[in-house]
């Protein structure tokens, strides 16, 4: 999708004339070609006994059948691309392919004992544009009207089979025979040598692209390709070529003016440095595009390379360079550079600027060494400044770390970015704000959120950012409050494939308006009880949900996927459920079947007839599809286990409620008195052993031994300067007395709560200091509340009452709460006197240091 997205950016960007960086990569770096999914089984073929597959289209067919197909299959299908592989066919004759004159693409390959064809085989496939014979190791030789009536054929592939006399095989090359031939492979070959009149036979012939590589030559005549007039790509890499040899053929080629363009030399042995004599032949043809890849210079310095100023594209793929020198690819040896490849080296990352200038494709990717010697990747402050013109940056399995907003600063024409396979933590604010225009953001399989969290201002400033992949990144959740997409109101293709999400909100996918493909496979969602896409406004042209925990379809699935469906312009929306845990039961599916019926629209009904997701259980229903149940659940009495499911609910819910609300009463008013409470109970727990007490004390004769503190005073902080005379008047002065103050006796760290609770128990009297102060603060009435607890248990017929009032200054009536006006009506206190201190002080002492026994 990477080089999808790159061609056409690159294409409709700059026109058909400009630069098109992507051809270059393709043409330096042979990708494998995809195969295509081929759900559909034709009909066994009687007459050859293979077994064939084709598209949903038709337009594609692949035929196979080992030890049983053993005849060419005779299909009534009028496909476009026809591929027979891994069968026993030995021969193929005339008139067996006369079914298929609409062919544009025939395969035959692997089929290891195809041992001829009949010349004249392929004349009814007038219309036939590639063919492919490869990998046939039987097939060793071809006769020189084989290709007789292949008029329109333009690519002809013959990889690996049993050929090993090159001469042989040229005149059925013949122009006559093959007009429109552009592209001729013949690698992996054994040829051992190419001639000096190997080519006669194609003199005329139109061929641009000529590949020979992995053919175990050793000897290339001077003169062998000029018959090849019209030549421009030339792969002989990967044979026992050396570099006199080569240089030999390019200068007669380039003395008679045919115009190389491409030359691959990887694989060649080539070592320690690229060889000098031939690099400067090379600076003096055609060629633009070089390819040094899979030979050994562990080090490129600066002046490993002559001036080269036709190359456009210089591969040093897997060369196991260690390091290069900062001017090795300066401007002025390359004044032309576009596409530069350096990954599979051992390169720890760039360090200098030593990039040139009007680069448009950097690939730097898989510099990571191996498991023994590990190699960290580092790009350092500003390296990438200088490389303004740049549009394409690979930096993916490099084991780059972090990444700040310095990292690509100067990059402000960059397009795409690939950051996958890395081992990136962390992404600094603003790492991509220099980026503005990117458009191509992959950041798969980095650990990304396992130190922090993924937050927008690391993405700020991608705004014009259309696709970008988050896959297998560790993500768990995105925060609403701080939406990353937000900063990407552009995108048009987002991959969150192989996180750990299990729900996502309408709020995080409002901003991606645009959005048309979302991969959210492999991850852990559910059915979702709110509608996320309708809500959002969003209706992407795919929806992927494969290999997720989704078990039944809630109604808000269902509305969301009937929103997609019908959605303007999206009536081709694909949404992929395969490989969930869909449970085919009535609990489950009943109200997916009720709300389809009553409010399901065509277009959701058909989604539903036609899909292909299946039950996971229960075991009557495993492996089968999910639309096969619903159409069933008429003949499965889910109404009437639907209507007594309702009863039974309700009759367990009524009383489960009930206890649960009580419960819940219970807890709150446990929580709110909670401190009453265990003051209760300490109170009973003495009531216990009140006698005891008693008894101990008067054998003693002694009734302070059982208390810690004279008195508890409690008080107003507004009032802490009388406190402070009250604590020098009477620990002081004779009889010594101890107070509890809470600014100096409260255990550090203790619950306030507690050291009151704990400090009255341990106190024989328990002082209120009464004033206007003291009657607003809530917690001195608390306090009082408890005094007065605390008296009432003690009272017993005796003298003895633990509770003192002192009141300083006049008290407002209406702070008096209903215990406060009780006990100063109902007891004698202390008015505090500034004129007659002595006296307030000496009853005071006389109160609280008198001996009393119960």
């Amino acid at each position: 999708m990477i080089i999808v997205l790159l061609w056409l950016l690159l294409w409709t960007k700059h026109g058909r004339g400009s630069y098109d960086c992507q051809e270059m990569i393709n043409n330096a770096q042979a990708t494998p070609r995809a195969d295509v999914e081929l759900p559909v089984q034709l009909e066994n073929d009687k007459y050859s006994g293979c077994w064939c597959r084709s598209n949903e289209e038709y337009d594609i067919i692949v035929c196979f059948g080992s030890y049983e197909c053993k005849k060419f299959p005779q299909l009534r299908n009028h496909s476009s691309v026809l591929r027979v592989r891994t069968t026993v066919i030995e021969r193929i004759l005339i008139g067996e392919l006369v079914r298929y004159v609409n062919l544009r693409h025939l395969d035959l390959e692997a089929n290891h004992r195809l041992t001829y064809i009949e010349p004249g085989s392929f004349r009814y496939l007038t219309k036939l544009e590639q063919l492919s014979l490869s990998y046939n190791t039987a097939l060793q030789f071809i006769d020189n009207n084989t290709f007789e009536g292949l008029v329109n054929l333009r690519s002809l592939t013959l990889i690996g089979n049993g050929f090993t006399d090159l001469d042989q095989l040229t005149f059925a090359f013949h122009p006559i025979l093959l007009p429109s031939l552009r592209a001729l492979n013949l690698a992996e070959n054994t040829f051992s040598a190419i001639k000096k009149y190997t080519f006669s036979p194609m003199r005329g012939t139109n061929l641009t692209k000529l590949y020979i590589n992995l053919c175990r030559l050793d000897d290339i005549h001077p003169l062998s390709f000029l018959p090849l007039k019209n030549l421009e790509v030339l792969h002989v890499g990967e044979n026992d070529l050396n570099s006199s040899l080569i240089g030999n053929f390019l200068i007669e080629m380039m003395a008679h003016n045919i115009s190389l363009k491409s030359l691959d030399l990887s694989g060649m042995g080539f070592r320690k440095q690229p060889p000098r004599h031939l690099l400067e032949i090379i600076a003096n043809t055609t060629i633009k595009r070089l390819s040094l890849a899979q030979n050994q210079f562990e080090v490129i310095d600066d002046d490993a390379f002559p001036p080269m100023v036709n190359i456009e594209l210089l591969d040093l793929r897997k060369v196991m360079a260690m390091t290069t020198g900062p001017n090795a690819f300066e401007p002025i040896k390359f004044p032309n550079l576009k596409v530069l490849l350096l990954g599979g080296n051992n390169l720890p990352g760039i360090h200098s600027n030593h990039l040139s200038s009007q680069l448009l494709c950097l690939d730097m990717s898989n510099n990571k060494g191996n498991l023994v010697t590990p190699v960290y990747y580092e790009i350092d402050r500003d390296t990438l400044i200088g490389s303004s013109g740049l549009r394409y940056l690979n930096l993916a399995f490099n084991r780059i770390k972090s990444i700040y907003n310095y990292t690509f600063r100067g990059l402000e024409k960059i397009r795409i970015i690939n950051l996958e396979n890395g081992t990136i933590f962390y992404i600094g604010p603003g790492t991509f704000k220099p980026t503005k225009h990117l458009e191509v953001l992959n950041l798969a399989n980095n650990p990304l959120s396992v130190n922090q969290n993924i937050t927008s201002v690391q993405f700020e400033g991608l705004t014009e950012l259309k696709s970008l992949s988050l896959q297998n990144c560790g993500i768990k959740k995105f925060n609403d409050d701080d939406n990353i997409f937000e900063m990407m109101p552009s995108l048009t293709k987002l991959i969150l494939k192989n996180n750990q999400l299990y729900y996502i909100t309408a709020e995080t996918l409002k901003p991606l308006k645009f959005l048309e493909i979302l991969d959210l496979s492999e991850n852990l969602f559910i059915a979702w009880w709110n509608p996320l896409f309708l809500d959002a406004g969003v209706a992407p042209r795919q929806l992927l949900l494969t290999n997720n925990k989704i078990s039944h379809f809630s109604i808000s699935m269902i509305q969301d996927i009937s929103y997609i469906l019908e959605s303007n312009e999206n009536s081709s929306a694909i949404i992929d459920l395969m490989a969930n845990v869909f449970v085919c039961d009535c609990i489950s599916m009943y109200t997916t079947y009720l709300w389809l019926q009553v409010n399901g629209s065509t277009a959701v009904k058909t989604f539903f007839e036609s899909s292909n997701f299946q039950c996971s259980s229960p075991d009557i229903w495993e492996d089968r599809k999910v639309s096969q149940y619903l159409s069933s659940v008429k003949s499965m009495h889910c109404p009437v286990y639907h209507k007594i499911s309702k009863i039974m609910l309700l009759v367990w819910t009524i009383p489960s409620l009930i206890l649960i609300i009580a419960v819940l009463v219970v807890v709150v008013i446990v929580y709110k008195y909670r401190i009453y409470i265990r003051y209760w109970l300490f109170l009973a727990k003495m009531a216990l052993g009140r006698t005891f007490i008693r008894k101990s004390l008067k054998a003693d004769n002694n009734l302070n031994k059982g208390y810690k503190y004279d008195a508890f005073v409690s008080y107003c902080f507004d009032d802490r300067d009388f406190i402070l005379e009250m604590i020098t008047q009477l620990e002081t002065n004779p009889p010594y007395l101890k107070l509890c103050v809470s600014e100096r006796d409260f255990e550090v760290g203790s619950f306030i709560s507690e050291a009151i609770v704990s400090c009255i128990n341990e106190s024989k009297y328990i002082l209120l200091v009464i004033s206007n102060n003291f009657a607003k603060s809530q917690w001195c009435r608390w306090e009082t509340q408890l005094a007065e607890y605390h008296r009432l248990f003690l009272e017993d017929g005796t003298t003895y009452d633990p509770l003192v009032l002192v009141r300083i200054g006049d008290v407002d009536n209406k702070y008096l709460t209903p215990t406060l006006k009780y006990l100063l009506k109902t007891k004698i206190y202390l008015t505090w006197n500034e004129y007659h201190t002595e006296n307030f002080w000496k009853k005071l002492r006389t109160v609280l240091g008198k001996k009393s026994s119960h």
